[in-house]
């Protein structure tokens, strides 16, 4: 599994663990403090699984540019090749 797939789950754990040790520290009631784990667990896998979503359109789109990119110059330096050989033709 590519590491970029699991930033959702990573952040879900991570708030979710954060989440606890507050309200381990508060004194939350048990029935309390699992349900809203459980809010802030959901919240948090969809907040990261959105932002996981922009970051990897981001990339692809980064990378479609660069594949352009590679290709022109590709072409300039085929037509700039192209071109001395027929400079050197004539001479």
């Amino acid at each position: 599994m590519k590491k970029s797939k699991l930033f959702g789950p990573f952040l879900m754990l991570f708030a979710a663990a954060l989440a606890s040790i507050i309200m381990v520290r508060g004194s939350y009631d048990t029935t309390e403090m699992l349900l809203i784990l459980v809010c802030v667990m959901v919240v948090f896998y969809l907040a990261g699984n959105f932002i996981q979503k922009k970051v990897l359109s981001f990339m692809e789109e980064i990378k479609k540019k660069e594949k352009e990119e590679a290709k022109k110059e590709g072409e300039v330096i085929e037509k700039e090749n192209a071109k001395e050989e027929t400079e050197e033709k004539k001479q």
